[in-house]
């Protein structure tokens, strides 16, 4: 079973420009200044039942893909800071077992979910919602409309039923810019933490 949900592993990235030293969206959240995302009855959630907040200068998108269930956009929308919501189904409707999911959220199991090229920066085990779960960070170069791109990439990866969903964040270093991608995610860990910390799975707790 561990396998096959391995097979599972997928990752998207987002471009992102330079932010302030102390990001204003992080106050802004803090402050209470954020609007609240609900998957239910969404077309693409897979059964999944959740809410997660975000900072109100974002704006929700659908996903332009199968398994990206929506994107937050920083900027009104017209930024390139963003995190995305990831579902995909388990092989043939199956739940893990609590010992399932743990071992699927181990350091080197996290490995199989990069993308080929990728590098491994970290990864370690936590809890969503009393879940099960996983943190895991990389980074890869990727070229993109003729461009070469640094990226650096946090997703936190639990599963919710049958449902494996991935709250991916990202940040892209374009060429010439006065930031690496390592020193931009470091400025918006913060805010990324804030919002994995958002999550909540009402039917977990009924």
């Amino acid at each position: 079973m561990i396998k096959l949900i391995l097979s599972l592993a997928f990752a998207f990235v987002a471009i992102s420009p330079r932010l302030e030293a102390v990001s204003p969206t992080v106050a802004e959240f803090t402050n209470g200044q954020k609007t609240k995302f609900s998957t239910d009855k969404h077309a693409k959630a897979k059964g999944l039942n959740m809410t997660i907040s975000y900072p109100n200068s974002w704006v929700a998108k659908e996903g332009n893909r199968p398994n990206i269930l929506q994107k937050f956009v920083s900027n009104g929308g017209t930024g390139t800071e963003l995190f995305m919501i990831i579902t995909k189904s388990l092989p043939g409707g199956a739940t893990l077992s609590n010992e399932e999911a743990k071992a699927l959220f181990t350091e080197e199991s996290l490995k199989e979910f990069l993308p080929e090229g990728s590098n491994f920066i970290s990864g370690r085990p936590t809890k969503i919602e009393g879940l099960p779960a996983g943190i895991v960070e990389f980074s890869n170069r990727t070229e993109r409309a003729g461009m070469i791109i640094e990226q650096h990439i946090i997703s936190y990866i639990f599963c919710s039923g049958s449902t494996m969903v991935q709250i991916q964040c990202a940040v892209t270093s374009l060429p010439g810019g006065k930031i690496t991608a390592k020193e931009q995610m470091e400025e918006m860990r913060p805010l990324f933490t804030l919002i994995a910390n958002s999550v909540v799975l009402p039917d977990q707790w009924k």
